[in-house]
């Protein structure tokens, strides 16, 4: 009898991960069928959505509980259906908040719990660890210090590696995208959530305006995930190329259709443009036409790679200014040197100090078992900071190869390839009896 999976994906980064492990597990038991909370890649790859990830998206302590009646509504129309679907097991992936608290009542039920990407307790709540072990049957854990850290409460794993290096490096390989010669770049990657942005954006830009005052000769690449409202794209610094926007609409829709901010941003890639546009056949005419072409290539070029920015951005980058979390991991396998910031609500950020118990905060660190790359920490997330490091970063040719050095390290330190396919063979041979 096919096998039924309820899975809980509440995030783009889980949709993602989840919907390669349904391929996998498909790749293994064909007739699976796979049913929850997720999004259009996970739907893309053969899931039915009870619940889709409109409304699930939200950062910080502070910001759920303002939040908890629709949270409340979604846990228990979900609980409802997995009573009466009687899954052959539930199937976590990360989103802590939210899937710990419906997988204890589902183990109630006497359903299996699996967790994929296991919520990063080590960081924050080394004892949740302990109450996990009783409602969790195993877990598939994507870092290799994970496992010694969860067995010692008890919890039994499998350490499966982590699906990004499937990813990151094949996409990139694949795509075949640079950017023309040129200035030195910089990449900014605020976060795909709007609130994300807005914290981190205007901060970003400010310190970008303030690198070129020190070093003039620069180009700069934001990433700005598909329907990020324009009145929060507004608050971004005129002169920064906003280079990966939402490309099923035309260029401009996230700033306002105007001929004067898309001059602005060619300017950052190709230079000056004239205030009087040159005859098209004259020798400045053929140059400014060159430019706007290979302008509009760049964009072109940049929204049809399907590469994921955090991804993509590093990669052409000369240095790249990366939010706390998993886009860490996706710029730090890019290879170049970064710095990483962390900045939020002060309610959210005083709760999440008093919980952290680690020495250091990104991925990339954490990962590394060191102070590898530089970590801006809400205070120190400034424009005045910020520029410090790109500047940095850019210059100080012993730091930069210092930092590459280390971030070679990862793939290595991630389990290699194959991650998902690992996670569907331990998941399946858990059910079989056999993990």
């Amino acid at each position: 009898m096919p096998k039924t999976f309820f899975m809980l994906a509440g995030e783009a980064s889980g949709d993602g991960h989840a919907a390669k492990l349904i391929t996998a597990l498909k790749t293994l038991e064909a007739d699976a069928r796979f049913l929850g909370l997720g999004g259009p890649k996970m739907a893309a790859a053969g899931f039915q959505a009870v619940k889709d990830l409109d409304g699930m998206q939200v950062v910080g302590f502070w910001e759920v509980a303002r939040k908890y009646g629709f949270f409340k509504r979604v846990f228990y129309e979900l609980l409802d259906r997995v009573k009466q679907e009687r899954p052959d097991a539930l199937l976590c992936v990360d989103y802590p908040g939210f899937n710990l608290r419906f997988a204890r009542e589902v183990r109630k039920l006497g359903i299996p719990v699996l967790y994929y990407i296991v919520p990063q307790v080590w960081a924050w709540k080394a004892l949740r660890a302990k109450s996990m072990a009783r409602f969790v049957d195993r877990a598939f854990c994507v870092f290799e210090f994970e496992p010694p850290f969860f067995e010692k409460f008890g919890l039994r794993t499998t350490f499966v590696g982590h699906p990004l290096i499937d990813d990151c490096g094949s996409q990139i390989a694949d795509c075949g995208l640079k950017l023309p010669p040129g200035p030195q770049t910089v990449a900014f990657l605020p976060g795909s959530r709007a609130g994300e942005f807005s914290a981190l954006a205007p901060v970003m830009a400010e310190a970008f305006d303030m690198a070129m005052r020190a070093k003039p000769d620069l180009r700069a690449l934001m990433s700005v995930a598909p329907g990020m409202p324009p009145r929060i794209v507004a608050k971004t610094s005129h002169g920064l190329l906003l280079a990966a926007l939402d490309f099923q609409n035309k260029l401009g829709d996230h700033i306002g259709e105007t001929v004067r901010k898309v001059k602005e941003q060619a300017e950052i890639l190709w230079g000056p443009v004239p205030k009087d546009v040159p005859p098209r056949d004259s020798r400045e005419g053929e140059e400014f036409n060159r430019r706007w072409k290979n302008f509009f290539s760049v964009h072109k070029a940049l929204g049809e790679s399907g590469v994921p920015h955090a991804r993509l951005l590093p990669s052409l980058a000369d240095f790249s200014v990366v939010k706390s979390g998993t886009s860490t991991l996706e710029a730090g396998l890019a290879g170049n040197p970064m710095c990483v910031v962390y900045k939020s609500s002060f309610i959210s950020y005083a709760i999440a100090h008093l919980m952290v118990n680690i020495p250091v905060f990104s991925l990339v660190n954490i990962v590394l078992g060191r102070y590898a790359v530089p970590e801006l920490l809400q205070g120190e997330a400034n424009p005045c900071r910020i520029a410090e490091e790109i500047k940095r970063g850019l210059t100080d040719e012993k730091y930069r190869e210092q930092q590459k050095a280390a971030l070679a390290e990862l793939p290595k330190k991630l389990g290699g390839p194959g991650a998902s396919a690992r996670a569907a063979h331990g998941i399946l041979d858990f059910l079989r009896g056999r993990g």
